[in-house]
């Protein structure tokens, strides 16, 4: 399986490959509506059948199929964002609907999000134990992101479910051979001469942040920008090293020219938000949390920055309830836990 073509399954969705969502009520105004809306999708009518599907939300926010249709018209259009929020809405109603993981996928995809593709794959995997192409597609994530090692175990499980064959024997080759001539890397590091250019200085940047040159690291994520503006996590690099820094300033303009060719991606209207906070802009920084937060939400690090934006604002009671559900939903840092117990914001 060649890495140029690294994805198997097909990106085009099937119109009528979903039914309404069980469970949904299902009066007659909803049926007409959706099946229009349907029509005017297939007529590529995209404004239309948007109608069509939203009208069916106000009567019915919870109805799957709406939720995945509004999903399927916004990323047609280019509209990673909303997109993104109607489409894990849709997971969330009916997890066990295999065309909205992969819409779902096609967004990661979209957007190189290699660790939340593996995640999205596991679920394909999980309704479709049995297809071969969602096990290869996954293996082939782990080596995009650098997990070498969880990459090699995929195969490793593909050849226990479906024995030997050509493409699982060169996807090995390609991998194996590298361990052999760079018998000294390890890990991620083994597929390292895979990698562009770009990724390459990336790999090379996170060694020196996790070090604590965050200079050298910067260095790094913003020469990699100078190449291309096509590299996403380039872009979020950049910026959590910016406000790791202090930088806050310059975070909020590598935000704006990040978010205008990737607006869904929810790291980075959280770091707009931090930057934004310590500008003392609190106003902006509320629009751009609760934006991260639609697009991932019950994350912990999200709910408490929503909390300290609240505080900050003025709203001390509305920070304390942020604050409660970022424990409850796993953070247990120290500083979080002091926040609720003086009921203040700590920075």
């Amino acid at each position: 399986m060649a890495f140029a073509g690294i994805f198997s399954f097909a990106s085009v969705f099937a119109a009528f490959a979903q039914q309404p969502a069980a469970g949904v009520v299902d009066t007659n105004a909803i049926k007409a509506l959706f099946f229009e809306g349907l029509r005017e999708k297939l007529n590529e009518n995209y404004a239309k059948a948007g109608e069509s599907f939203t009208k069916i939300l106000v009567l019915d926010p919870n109805h799957a199929a709406a939720n995945y249709e509004v999903a399927v018209i916004n990323f047609r259009q280019n509209k990673l964002l909303e997109a993104e929020i109607a489409i894990k809405k849709a997971t969330v109603l009916d997890t066990d609907n295999l065309w909205y993981w992969r819409m779902l996928a096609e967004l990661y995809k979209r957007k190189g999000d290699m660790d939340a593709l593996v995640r999205v794959f596991n679920q394909m995997i999980r309704l479709a134990p049995d297809d071969e192409s969602f096990y290869f597609d996954r293996s082939n994530a782990f080596l995009l992101a650098g997990r070498t090692a969880e990459a090699l175990k995929g195969y490793d499980e593909i050849e226990r479910k479906f024995g030997v064959s050509d493409a699982l024997v060169q996807a090995r080759e390609r991998v194996n051979a590298d361990k052999e001539q760079r018998p000294d890397r390890m890990g991620a590091d083994v597929a390292e001469h895979l990698l562009s250019p770009e990724q390459q200085l990336l790999a090379e940047g996170e060694k020196l942040f996790k070090q604590g040159d965050l200079n050298g690291a910067l260095t790094k994520f913003e020469a990699i920008l100078k190449m291309t503006d096509q590299f996403y996590i380039a872009w979020e690099h950049t910026m959590s090293t910016q406000v790791a820094l202090g930088l806050y300033k310059e975070a909020i303009k590598t935000g704006e020219d990040a978010l205008a060719l990737y607006p869904s991606q929810a790291a980075l209207y959280f770091q707009m938000a931090v930057a934004l906070l310590n500008e003392g802009n609190a106003d902006e920084a509320l629009v751009n949390i609760r934006t991260a937060i639609q697009l991932d939400e019950g994350s912990p690090v999200l709910t408490e920055c929503y909390g300290d934006v609240l505080f900050l604002k003025g709203d001390k009671s509305g920070a304390v309830v942020q604050w409660k559900k970022a424990r409850a939903a796993g953070n247990n840092s120290g500083k979080l836990k002091k926040k609720i117990d003086e009921q203040k914001y700590i920075k």
